[in-house]
């Protein structure tokens, strides 16, 4: 009876374990599953070994009783290409598995060829975290491996005895797995049968990855050698390729370019693998269960499993995490396995780890800590802050875990709003309200509509005798609002703040450094269109329009199959997103809009407006004198009192004497034509990014008092069908909708619906050159990629540069169609590095969930890789940022 083999494309798989079919035979009492689970080299092999007859297996009566320095002590396993005997070293009395060929195969020269492979792939590597091999040779005509016996479990056998594992204990082991793998990457050695059933957990809880025998041997983690002729021989082919177009290794946990083409495979396909396994733990099962066909469409096409919507104890950076391992394209996964050792180590429990792994990592670091959230997501999660951090004011919001979430009051005692001002006065800052008192006396101590200043190193006005950058100024305003909103003991644990979708990678930087110099470490940005889709998933709702709607019938059916277009206009920006609700989550699909096109170009229409009318009539232009502080501030009051009237009247001081003019709704909008057309553009831009037409638009949000005005409403929503059903929310439910999204991305959700789905909205590119030196942009990461968003490009420099530089661009301007540098790097060129010459480099891109790109580069000949420096720098250096953030203490 023949076994079923690996290679074999009809191998039965177990659905939920990924271990081939086992075939139990009458000379033993183990199986090919008992030999795999057992560590050693028992899962079948490439289609040499399925011809092969293995009814016979050799027992002990059989064989010698020792075998060169080793004595025999009985049988442990058998498969396809091999058996295994519990044996003793007659002088050092150490214990080993012994593997040898059957008998039957001694004599076949491709057979003995493909073992003495495996020996050479297992002695080239030596980690604490693959089972050792120690000696090899024949004796008697026999050929055999010495390797280190493991006294424990696969985890195949783990989980089938105990259930899935909590997170921590998952994120142990397979960021010990991936330590062992990392160090086979590092020797050209690509495993290409990563799963369950070749993983062992010892009982001092060290992690061993078994079985090379379907290793293939390359000069890096990406550059693999070709098969050798004895392989070609092996299967009677002369193709370069021999392999492909059959299977090799385990379907349930293969990855789908190893589905095609096995010898391809490079370290990424163990990536693939490693993450399956990850799966197994969580859940007890393979990522794709199924019959062979299904596991395959799976494995190839199918969507990657949602781990919050399996394990409430999931976040969203550990499930994205998991998101990245599974890719289906090498491109989009980690580029190498160190990246996964550091982005576990947050998560990893050490209680059930080895001590020898605690003081390996004292004394060598695999990670730089937690970008986002961090914190293992098995630990309990308290309520969290939210704040709507806009242009002129905040509003902030909190949420537990288990689904409440509430306003809190920003702007301290029972006020919703927070004044994002400040002012100084005797060395000490005044904020909000208080600070806007000193508008109409002493405007030139103001400081207020930070963001705009975001890009500048300080802000010109001085507060307490210091210029500040516009993050610094920010950071003191966050800090008043925590401290005015937040009761709970402590600081919170995580916090959310909402940005524009259309801030580019310098302005989420500036928010973030904002955050953390006012104490805040775990910091979520929150598209306000996201919170915005989220928050009509809350219980309760805001105002609906005069439109006969029943609240019912206007709120958001995330199960349904719906289209959502939000459109805002706020102090910051000018924003328009697409939402399609589907299979029980809203996602977003497409942005559009521009922080430069926000309210304050309608308040400077106004402005104007009023200085030509105060021109025409008393003949004084006060933007020109000492009353242009007096005429903002009228015309920010007319505008307010123009969103209920048809007309406001605007007094100021004039050389002592009062001036006045009244001026018309319908001529300051008269005025803003290009700006409602621009709403227009945003709306037509977003649909047409969503391959959806704007009559196909089912839901209309709305978000800021200038969309309330009939005339802005009716331009800017035509070509939009009829019965589109429209609700406005504010600022107030911004907040609570980030509360809400940041909740659900946490462990212990409880009824909070999964957050929406965020696209990138900016497009990154390259600056690339032609042979003939022609240069232009290759985008990399185009706008409307599902965050978090990763791709790996290898990079070529011409023999003729002895550098090789590295721009990075992103797109800019209100229709995205123009380009802006983000900086560049460069690399040295080595004529030879680690053996491999380094006119190319793989390059990982990743934008996480935060919109913020980080850029790995690999290691010329080598599978690890370098997380390089930010781009583009920073506003405040991390001296600065320590420096000021020492400075901003001192006001408590």
């Amino acid at each position: 009876m023949n076994e079923p083999s690996s290679s074999s494309p009809l191998a039965p798989v177990d659905p939920l374990t990924g271990a081939e079919d086992s075939v139990r035979t009458s000379g033993s009492k183990f199986s090919d599953q008992d030999f795999s689970d057992l560590g050693l080299s028992g899962s079948a092999f490439e289609a040499v070994a399925s011809a092969v007859d293995i009814g016979e297996v050799a027992t002990l009566e059989e064989l010698p009783t020792q075998l060169g320095d080793y004595a025999l002590k009985d049988l442990i396993g058998a498969g396809g290409m091999g058996q295994v005997y519990l044996a003793q070293h007659v002088r050092m009395k150490r214990t080993v598995a012994l593997k040898m060929l059957p008998q039957k195969m001694m004599s076949d020269p491709r057979a003995v060829q493909r073992f003495y492979e495996e020996i050479q792939a297992a002695s080239s590597v030596l980690h604490p975290n693959i089972v050792a091999a120690f000696d090899a040779g024949e004796d008697k005509g026999i050929h055999y491996l010495a390797m280190e016996y493991v006294d424990g479990t696969t985890l195949t056998q783990l989980i089938a005895t105990r259930g899935p594992c909590t997170i921590g204990e998952s994120a142990s082991i397979v960021r010990q797995a991936a330590m062992g793998l990392l160090h086979a990457h590092r020797a050209g050695i690509i495993h290409r049968d990563v799963k369950p059933g070749n993983i062992m957990r010892s009982v001092d809880g060290t992690v061993k990855v078994l079985d090379l025998g379907l290793a293939r041997v390359g000069s890096s983690g990406f550059a693999i050698k070709k098969s050798s002729k004895a392989e070609d021989s092996g299967i009677g082919s002369s193709d370069s390729k021999p392999n492909k177009g059959r299977l090799i290794g385990t379907l349930s946990f293969m990855s789908p370019e190893q589905l095609e083409d096995p010898d391809s495979a490079d370290a990424r396909s163990d990536i693939y693998s490693l993450g399956a396994t990850l799966f197994f733990l969580l859940t007890g099962q393979s990522p794709y269960p199924g019959e062979y066909l299904d596991q395959v469409y799976g494995h190839r096409h199918g969507e990657i499993p949602d781990l919050m919507q399996i394990r409430q104890d999931v976040d969203l950076q550990f499930a994205n995490l998991f998101r990245r391992m599974l890719a289906k394209t090498p491109e989009a996964r980690y580029a190498s396995l160190d990246e996964v050792i550091g982005d576990l180590a947050d998560y990893a429990d050490k209680t059930n780890e080895p001590q020898w792994l605690a003081e390996f990592a004292i004394r060598q670091p695999l990670t730089e800590g937690s970008t986002i959230i961090g914190g293992s997501t098995s630990g309990s999660v308290s309520n969290v802050l939210a704040i709507d951090l806009g242009m002129f004011y905040a509003t902030a919001a909190e949420a537990s875990p288990m689904g409440s979430v509430n306003s809190l009051f920003a702007g301290g005692g029972n006020r919703a709003l927070f004044r994002l001002s400040l002012a100084s006065e005797e060395r000490q800052i005044l904020y909000g309200d208080e600070a806007m008192s000193k508008r109409a006396t002493k405007s030139k101590t103001l400081l207020h509509c930070i963001p705009m200043y975001i890009g500048k190193p300080f802000v010109e006005r001085e507060l307490v005798g210091r210029r500040c950058p516009p993050e610094v100024l920010l950071s003191l305003l966050i800090r008043k609002l925590v401290s005015n909103c937040w009761k709970f003991d402590g600081a919170p644990s995580a916090v959310a703040i909402t940005v524009p979708s259309s801030y580019d990678q310098l302005h989420r930087q500036s928010i973030l450094q904002a955050a953390h110099m006012a104490g805040l470490k775990s910091v979520r940005l929150v598209d306000r269109s996201v919170a915005a889709a989220q928050s009509l998933l809350l219980s309760d709702h805001s105002s609906l329009e005069e439109s006969g709607e029943s609240e019912e019938s206007v709120r958001i059916d995330a199960a349904g199959d719906s289209k959502l277009l939000f459109l805002g206009l706020t102090g910051q920006a000018s924003e328009a997103a697409v939402f399609r609700c589907e299979a029980g989550r809203m996602k977003q699909i497409s942005t559009a809009g521009h922080w430069h096109t926000g309210t304050l170009p309608w308040i400077q229409r106004l402005v104007d407006l009023a200085s030509e009318r105060f021109i025409s009539r008393y003949r004084v232009d006060p933007r020109k004198s000492t009353h242009a502080a007096a005429l903002q501030m009228a015309c920010e009051n007319a505008m307010n009192t123009m969103l209920l009237m048809t007309s406001a009247t605007i007094t100021i001081e004039v050389q002592g004497e009062k001036k006045a003019i009244t001026l018309s709704r319908a001529d300051w909008l008269s005025r803003c034509e290009h700006l409602i057309d621009g709403l227009r553009r945003a709306i037509k831009l977003a649909c047409g990014n969503a391959s959806l037409s704007r009559t196909r638009i089912d839901r209309l949000v709305t978000l800021g008092p200038l969309l309330r005005l009939k005339e802005v409403r009716d331009e800017v929503l035509r070509g939009l069908s009829d019965g589109v059903a429209v609700q406005t929310i504010d600022r107030t439910d911004i907040a609570r909708g980030a509360a809400a999204c940041l909740a659900s991305e946490l462990p212990g959700r409880g009824a909070i619906a999964a957050s929406p789905q965020t696209v990138t909205s900016q497009t990154l590119g390259i600056l690339v050159e032609d042979g003939q030196g022609r240069r232009r942009i290759m985008p990399i990461i185009p706008r409307g990629t599902i965050l978090p968003a990763r791709t790996n490009r290898r990079l070529t420099v011409s023999d003729s540069h002895q550098t090789m530089a590295l721009s990075l661009v992103e797109t800019s301007g209100v229709e995205r169609d123009d380009w802006h540098s983000l900086g560049r790097y460069d690399f040295a060129i080595d004529e030879e590095q680690h053996g491999v010459e380094s006119r190319a480099r793989m390059i990982g891109f990743e934008i996480n969930t935060n919109g913020l790109l980080t850029v790995r580069a690999q290691t010329p000949g080598m599978p690890g890789s370098t997380k390089l420096a930010t781009l583009p720098k920073p506003t405040l250096s991390e001296e600065e940022v320590a420096a000021w953030a020492r400075w901003i203490d001192k006001f408590d």
